[in-house]
């Protein structure tokens, strides 16, 4: 791979091109599934960024961790500052932002991890070897034995870094590695590239200057205290909004980035850094969303596809397909036909078999797959009528499940 230009480091990456090299093709059902929460438990950015993102003496650990609240308020800052430039809840439908459509919110809790991650000095072997660890999902496996079964194809789709989770799929043997889509992340090209312009100092000093910031303020704002075995750190809300802020000027005004489609049009951004994330065509949120439709087109047809997540960023998948299932997460659950609240991915396979016998009516699926699964898991009508208690039950099981700072 060039890395003359920033360009260079996202190209061959077009969603035709991932679409084609997963090899979907066949006249069976196919299953678009979220990687991280229905397959596989790890979000081995955020455990990257936890693990390297602190302050230069070490810090005070504590949960979260500096890495965590980074994570987290750069995405909600991000999110808020492009709230204008997508439709209601991504929906098709409605009047279009004016000026059209950006890259706004695609990737990005992944894409704006990668300056953090070179400044830190993440490479490559340290992702892979994060998501090397990277549980499966209960019963994930014998799930997606069971569809191979049934002469299912079984595709994940992800915003995270596509390469090290097929590394994960090569080494479990039960998700074929072509079949997992997800986004760049030229870690190594982008430190080649501003080498080779001579601009690594610079440009490294102002993501080194944002975390020694960022990190002051954490400490500045927080309170630590012990909660039985555990270190617990609660950040202000005073803190979060001038963390929010700052990280809204380093992306802003110090890489220059910019997902106006107005500014865009004047030219790329000052930094290289800043070029280089915006050249990165990310899996988010719409593009899982055509990656699943796509394949489906490659495979058995649109009517043949179910896709399932369990976060936001999966929500215009869960609302383009025919049959969709949220699992595990009540944004998933509002966007979905159909919810489940479960702690062994096999009980999916019950919602399979119905979808596939051809019966067409969801209220009848759910009510024949909960008298199939008794009380062994919560089968529910999804959308955004959704009861309160449910909801509850859903943040529940992915807390137990994921942890307690899952971003989506």
């Amino acid at each position: 791979m060039k890395q003359d230009d920033p360009g260079d480091l996202a190209r061959g990456r077009s969603l035709r091109e991932l679409a084609d090299g997963a090899n979907a093709r066949g006249e069976g059902w196919l299953l678009a599934s979220d990687v991280e929460g229905p397959l596989f438990l790890g979000d081995f950015i955020a455990e990257a960024l936890s693990s390297k993102l602190k302050p230069e003496g070490g810090g005070e650990d504590a949960t979260p961790s500096y890495g965590q609240i980074l994570y987290r308020e750069a995405y909600h800052a991000f999110s808020g500052d492009t709230l204008g430039l997508r439709r209601p809840a991504g929906l098709r439908e409605g009047a279009a932002p004016e000026g059209g459509y950006t890259l706004a919110q695609e990737g990005t809790d992944t894409i704006f991890a990668l300056p953090l991650l070179l400044a830190a000095g993440a490479d490559y072997a340290y992702l892979e070897g994060l998501a090397l660890r990277s549980a499966a999902t209960p019963g994930a496996e014998e799930m997606a034995r069971g569809l191979a079964r049934m002469g299912w194809t079984l595709a994940g789709i992800t915003t995270a870094p596509q390469q090290p989770y097929r590394e994960v799929a090569a080494r479990c043997g039960w998700l074929q590695p072509t079949r997992v889509l997800g986004s760049p992340f030229p870690l190594i090209e982008a430190e080649a590239c501003l080498r080779k312009h001579g601009l690594w100092e610079r440009e490294m000093a102002l993501a080194q200057r944002y975390l020694r910031d960022a990190c002051q303020l954490i400490d500045r704002l927080s309170e630590v205290w012990m909660d039985g075995g555990t270190r617990r750190r609660h950040f202000s809300h005073a803190g979060k909004m001038l963390l929010r802020q700052r990280f809204q000027r380093f992306y802003r005004e110090e890489l220059g980035i910019s997902y106006l489609p107005g500014e865009r049009a004047r030219g790329p951004a000052p930094t290289m850094l800043g070029r280089i994330v915006e050249a990165c065509a990310m899996v988010g949120d719409r593009a899982k969303a055509a990656l699943a439709l796509s394949l489906a087109r490659r495979a058995g047809g649109w009517e043949r596809l179910v896709a399932m997540g369990d976060g936001a960023n999966d929500a215009v998948m869960l609302r383009r397909a025919r049959w969709s299932i949220g699992v595990n997460g009540p944004d998933a659950a509002r966007a979905a036909r159909i919810g489940l609240v479960t702690d062994d991915m096999r009980h999916a396979l019950v919602l399979f078999r119905l979808i596939e016998s051809g019966e067409d009516d969801v209220d009848a699926v759910i009510a024949k797959a909960r008298a199939a699964l008794g009380g062994a898991a919560l089968v529910h009508r999804g959308g955004d009528g959704l009861a309160p208690e449910w909801e509850e039950r859903h943040r529940q099981m992915k807390r137990r499940l994921r942890g307690e700072f899952v971003t989506y």
